[in-house]
């Protein structure tokens, strides 16, 4: 568990060799051991990376092998929910949109049928907000610019203070959603309460590796009212 911990910790910061080293090595450790919940957590955040990584195909693999295992023990729905949300991101990011929503429905199925004292606290994270959020995430990569930006828009309202990391990260990605569908005044609110939660104290890598990208985006509407003064503050934050 502490293997697997070490892992996303190195995946938060970008350090995704090292990440994927540790995963492998929990995983090896719940295989030998046949630990079922370790092998499904370990593999959950797997596929996670591997979405980062554009490995669509892996993901998709991951999150399906980490469902075998959460057969064995019978897992809690918030479990199976998380699961297949993670295997969505992976057909999204391959574009297999049939497989996208079949998975987004099962997720959704499942995380409606609350919560479980039997819920491991690794899905602790795994409010509305946040589901919301990540099914946003598979409409952008699926290119539905327009239903992203409304899911996205609404997990950032959704979203608890508790989880201000998921919120920024949250609203990356609706900037960046609000751009494809032309709403550059919608992305560049966006960004500024990126922005301002950062300032806030904040931290996350992801997060800012995030909002380099947004800059990137942004950068090609510079001329549009308000982006370069959200250029430089960006800049200011992420050299």
């Amino acid at each position: 568990m502490l293997t697997t911990s070490l892992g996303w910790y190195c995946y938060d910061a970008g350090l995704q060799a090292q990440a994927r080293s540790y995963f492998a090595e929990a995983w090896n450790a719940a295989n030998f051991t046949a630990d079922d919940v370790l092998a499904s957590r370990t593999l959950s955040n797997m596929c996670r990376q591997a979405v980062d990584l554009n490995k669509g195909r892996e993901a998709v693999r991951f999150a399906q092998l980490a469902q075998t295992h959460a057969k064995q023990w019978q897992a809690p729905h918030r479990v199976t929910a998380l699961l297949a949300i993670r295997e969505a991101q992976g057909h999204a990011r391959i574009g297999d949109a049939v497989s996208t929503e079949n998975a987004i429905r099962q997720a959704w199925r499942s995380w409606s049928r609350g919560e479980s004292d039997r819920d491991p606290d690794w899905t602790g994270f795994l409010n509305q907000a946040e589901l919301t959020c990540l099914e946003g995430m598979c409409r952008l990569d699926l290119g539905q610019a327009a239903r992203a930006q409304k899911l996205l828009a609404r997990s950032e309202i959704l979203q608890d203070v508790a989880h201000s990391r998921n919120r920024g990260m949250c609203l990356g990605y609706l900037s960046i959603a609000a751009l494809k569908g032309g709403d550059v005044d919608r992305s560049v609110a966006a960004t500024k309460e990126s922005l301002r939660l950062i300032e806030g104290g904040m931290s996350s890598t992801r997060a800012v590796n995030q909002l380099k990208i947004v800059h990137d985006k942004l950068a090609l509407h510079h001329r549009s009212s308000g982006v370069g003064d959200v250029l430089d503050q960006i800049r200011a934050k992420v050299a």
